[in-house]
């Protein structure tokens, strides 16, 4: 999934959990708006108790080059939760798109695109 794509449907409104992967100081200093923290290491325990099995889900992490979005995917497809994503540029992709992040730190690094 794409930076654009995954704008697309949050300024659509589309029904999709979006969740930050990244722990959670990390979380705090800068996340894409809407998304909820639950960190690769709570995931399995976290997915069980709070997520439902047919929602939609779109996992991310920092960048591109970090594994942990795909494998926090493969954590919830083994769970037996059917519609996952990875948004597999993550944050950083994310914020050289030039779209807005929230939290303590947010910023932007690429060229301003207006939602």
């Amino acid at each position: 999934m794409s930076s654009t794509e995954l704008q697309q449907r949050i300024a659509e409104g589309e029904d999709f959990v979006l969740i930050d992967i990244l722990n959670p100081e990390d979380y705090q200093r800068e996340h894409i708006p809407g998304a909820i923290n639950i960190p690769v290491e709570s995931l399995k325990e976290r997915a069980r108790k709070d997520l439902g099995k047919n929602q939609r889900i779109v996992v991310y992490g920092d960048s591109h080059d970090a594994e942990a979005s795909n494998r926090a995917a493969k954590i919830l497809e083994e769970l037996g939760f059917r519609k996952v994503s990875d948004f597999d540029g993550g944050l950083d992709a994310w914020k050289n798109a030039g779209f807005l992040t929230e939290g303590s730190e947010a910023e932007i690094v690429g060229e301003v695109t207006r939602l």
